[in-house]
């Protein structure tokens, strides 16, 4: 991906979506890119065998939800214009939040979505995260339900998403996240790049020298990379139970902490499961991720 002309952000409550949407509006008006807000309405089952009482109701309940969320995306798209004279996109559409969304990323550089609170409506669950990460055409970029961390300043204004840790391991989804973000890390001030190494099965050289021809990759796109490889220790047989035997929460775990360490904006990874009729499956680091996130997540499949 060359450069970030096209978002698309999507709204679905007042508190939740907020934090993604100043996100949006932010990177939209410092990238010089064109924003979409997405705001959709969940359909109404008003076919045969409801009485006409009941489809005029169920109908009278679609049209306030559209006009509740028209109203937010009317809010928030005028504080957009206050804050940064950015004029923002908003449309309202009837059907699965999931397909609609994947629908528009077609035509988008970057799709910002919330993860939902576990204490209200807002953002979207892991389930709905993972159906949207697995089908969506563009990288998708998730902001945590508890907010945004403090942005950096630049010549006195906020600039979003300037410390990068980027997750790297020798897969197509890592490359590919790698790639998809490659104009957010350009424009980063410091940029680490993490990789695993098993505790007693490597010395960590082979893993070095392998993040080393990746930061030299990024060097050539301007991007200047800080390798570090973290040795991941042997889970003890409570620590498996635990975590329900998913050996890689752990490495989730370790990100996010180092994250802390690092003061990162944001975290680049590839997302890894597949579909399997309408079930997915996600792999460890990915579901803990995008349970557990503390900073935006920038995700490509």
């Amino acid at each position: 991906m060359a450069s970030v002309r096209d978002l698309v952000v999507h709204v679905n409550d007042e508190v939740v979506s907020r934090h993604a949407f100043e996100l949006a509006t932010s990177l939209a008006a410092d990238l010089g890119a064109r924003l979409t807000a997405v705001l959709v309405a969940a359909p109404v089952n008003a076919g045969v065998g409801l009485s006409a009482e009941t489809a005029s109701l169920a109908q009278q309940l679609a049209q306030a939800q559209r006009t509740t969320l028209l109203g937010i995306g009317e809010r928030l798209a005028v504080g957009a214009r206050q804050r940064h004279d950015l004029a923002v996109d908003v449309r309202c559409v009837d059907g699965d939040p999931v397909e609609v969304l994947q629908s528009h990323a077609r035509a988008a550089d970057l799709l910002i979505t919330s993860q939902r609170d576990p204490a209200r409506e807002g953002g979207l669950s892991t389930g709905q995260s993972a159906r949207l990460l697995v089908g969506a055409a563009c990288p998708v970029l998730t902001v945590p339900y508890v907010g945004l961390p403090a942005a950096e300043t630049v010549s006195g204004e906020a600039a979003p998403l300037r410390r990068a840790l980027v997750a790297w391991a020798d897969t197509r989804e890592s490359a590919r996240a790698l790639r998809d973000a490659l104009p957010l890390l350009a424009r980063a001030s410091h940029v680490e790049l993490v990789s695993f190494s098993k505790d007693g099965q490597s010395d960590g050289s082979s893993q070095r020298a392998a993040l080393e021809r990746v930061v030299t990759y990024l060097a050539r796109h301007g991007v200047q990379a800080l390798p570090i490889v973290l040795t991941q220790a042997e889970a003890s047989v409570g620590e498996r139970m635990r975590r329900g035997g998913v050996p890689d929460v752990a490495v989730a775990e370790a990100l996010l902490s180092h994250a802390a360490d690092m003061h990162a904006d944001f975290i680049v990874m590839g997302g890894y499961g597949h579909s399997r009729l309408w079930e997915l499956v996600l792999g460890g680091v990915t579901r803990t991720m995008l349970e557990t996130m503390t900073v935006p997540v920038l995700m490509s499949h």
